[in-house]
């Protein structure tokens, strides 16, 4: 008697599972692919040249914007900051540099609280868990607003962190040449980078 050939079920199984991660791994790469390219049109649109202008020590209109707070309810305008001098810092709870830099970034907010400048930092595409802990770990008490990428497009943010200094006017205003950087501050911020950003801006 011949035997009957036995299904190999668990081959189409295994087979079927494979084909479908990687589907998904392929449809999750094409949802990144054009996140990425939507966000490189934007920061090399207009309103994204704003780094690279700065950098080239032009002052330039900020981008105004509107967004939720992290750190309590309700939202912050730039608008509403306006007379103010505001040190807009980009960061990411999981990012090390910007771990580094935030405990500097926190002491200069104390340094310079009630003299007419403003801390403002920019959560970037985080959890609100994450953020908020990374707040409490260092001490964080200027606002801080949520982003998922629009306003690092507008900026020409390019990584995290990076701080811009918005003068009284609402002007973004260059940061004279200190410790290697122009501009803006790209990277961990020091003491030395903010206070010459910050002079810079109130000297307008």
């Amino acid at each position: 008697m011949t035997a009957s050939p036995t299904p190999a079920s668990d081959g189409h199984v295994v087979g079927g599972r494979l084909l479908w991660r990687a589907a998904q791994v392929v449809t999750v790469s094409l949802v990144l692919a054009l996140l990425g390219l939507l966000v490189y049109d934007v920061s090399h649109s207009a309103t994204g040249r704003i780094a690279s202008e700065v950098d080239d020590q032009q002052v330039v209109a900020a981008y105004p914007f509107t967004r939720p707070r992290v750190d309590a309810s309700g939202s912050i305008s730039l608008d509403a900051l306006r007379g103010k001098v505001v040190v807009l810092n980009f960061w990411q709870s999981y990012c090390p540099p910007c771990t580094h830099e935030a405990p500097v970034v926190s002491a200069l907010s104390k340094r310079w609280a009630g003299k007419g400048v403003v801390f403002v930092g920019v959560d970037e595409q985080d959890l609100p868990g994450p953020a908020t802990a990374f707040m409490r770990r260092f001490h964080i008490t200027y606002p801080v607003i949520s982003d998922d990428g629009p306003l690092i497009g507008h900026y020409g943010v390019t990584g995290y962190p990076e701080t811009f200094f918005i003068d009284k006017r609402g002007l973004v205003v260059p940061m004279p040449p200190t410790d290697g950087q122009v501009g803006h501050i790209i990277g961990a911020a020091t003491p030395t980078t903010l206070d010459a950003g910050i002079r810079s801006a109130m000297a307008r």
